[in-house]
């Protein structure tokens, strides 16, 4: 009797995106075992990867769910790109993914710096999918290289920051120490606002954003102080002309602070992007009818419990009394609670000293042979 087996996976950020994750699953699982029938589905918490998962489970042949809409618009640094947001068929919404313009992938490692990168560019599809009759915006946010608080977002739509002299702010988390004023965009009041979001961070503190996603962006120990110097300002400003604190709420930190500073000023409601994406795509009933679950991401460590894939993955299969096995690139602590959580098992794809580059260059390969092995023990326990 064939297993029935669900690939539910995130990308391997910097080497694969989750389609090829899943394919490379699949492949390991079927060199070990021709018999096995694998459902395929590359997952998102909601950033990074959510238009793939729209696009894969919504549309059919007899009746398509939405389509993927390019236009122009800019990176993190102002250059001029070109990227795609979701708009969906049934309902005046349009799915936006805060690192199609502002992700860090888009940017060199040596030119990365949030004092200056700004969500300019994810501002500007947001107004393209307003223009074009959107009424309802879903922002996906993870994966970016800002940390301006949405700050960029407010000046593309139309709203002004300005200095002590009534001059416009350059773009940037560091020039909004010196903001005066804040003039928010005009002809929004009728549009409804989601932040799909899965960490807990505050906008600053010891785990906000400065402090926890500043050195991955490129923050130094002074950038640090700098950005967490202006977030605080900004949040006052929000306060002072809106009356909503935004410095502590449960997920204003992501992105940059994005989530907070969209939430304080459009009123944006902050919802789990995974628990969002599970509803539209239907994956706890093909979770109900699987065998096993086999959950992938590049990194698992202690943030992965924060709402990552992988852990609400396997909190969905606990709840369903299914097997998952986890696969990563680099697994850190606490092992205790993963197995908690849900995991039955969890499995590096490294099977060597290696360096980063190296593993990042072999990917596919590496996960393909885990997954033959990982396989071949399960199938032969089963037995």
């Amino acid at each position: 009797m064939s297993t029935k087996v669900l690939i539910v996976c995130d990308s391997f950020k910097e080497s694969l995106v989750a389609s090829d994750v899943a394919k490379a699953i699949a492949r390991g699982i079927g060199a070990a075992d021709a018999a096995a029938r694998c459902t395929l589905m590359p997952f998102s918490d909601g950033g990074e990867g959510a238009i793939e998962v729209l696009e894969q489970n919504l549309n059919t042949r007899s009746s398509p769910g939405g389509h993927r809409v390019t236009c122009s618009t800019q990176d993190a640094l102002g250059r001029p790109i070109s990227a795609e947001y979701f708009r969906f068929k049934q309902r005046p919404a349009a799915w936006i993914e805060l690192s199609a313009a502002s992700g860090i992938h888009l940017i060199e490692p040596e030119a990365r710096d949030p004092k200056i990168t700004s969500t300019y560019g994810t501002g500007l599809l947001i107004k393209h999918a307003i223009e074009q009759g959107a009424t309802e915006i879903i922002l996906g946010i993870g994966g970016s290289a800002t940390n301006d608080a949405g700050a960029g977002i407010i000046q593309a739509l139309g709203g002004k920051l300005l200095d002590e002299h009534g001059t416009e702010l350059t773009r940037g988390g560091a020039a909004l120490q010196g903001l005066t004023a804040l003039v928010p965009p005009e002809g929004l009041h009728s549009i409804k606002w989601h932040i799909a979001c899965d960490v807990n961070n505050p906008l600053v503190g010891a785990h906000g954003a400065s402090h926890t996603y500043g050195p991955q962006k490129g923050a130094s120990q002074n950038d640090i102080a700098c950005l967490e110097s202006a977030l605080t300002h900004f949040a006052q400003k929000i306060k002072d002309t809106h009356g909503v604190s935004i410095e502590t709420i449960a997920g204003g930190g992501a992105a940059g602070g994005t989530a907070a500073g969209l939430h304080g000023l459009f009123k944006a409601e902050l919802i789990s992007g995974f628990e969002l994406l599970c509803k539209m795509t239907s994956l706890e009933e093909k979770i109900k009818a699987c065998d096993v679950i086999i959950t992938a991401e590049g990194r698992i460590d202690h943030q992965s419990l924060t709402g990552k894939v992988p852990i609400s993955v396997a909190q969905l299969g606990k709840k369903h009394r299914k097997p998952v096995i986890g696969v990563a690139g680099s697994i850190e602590p606490p092992y205790q609670a993963y197995g908690k959580a849900g995991l039955s098992s969890l499995f590096s794809i490294q099977d060597g000293p290696m360096t980063l580059e190296d593993s990042k260059r072999n990917t596919a390969r590496l996960i393909e042979d885990t997954l033959y092995r990982v396989w071949s023990l399960y199938k032969n326990t089963r037995q």
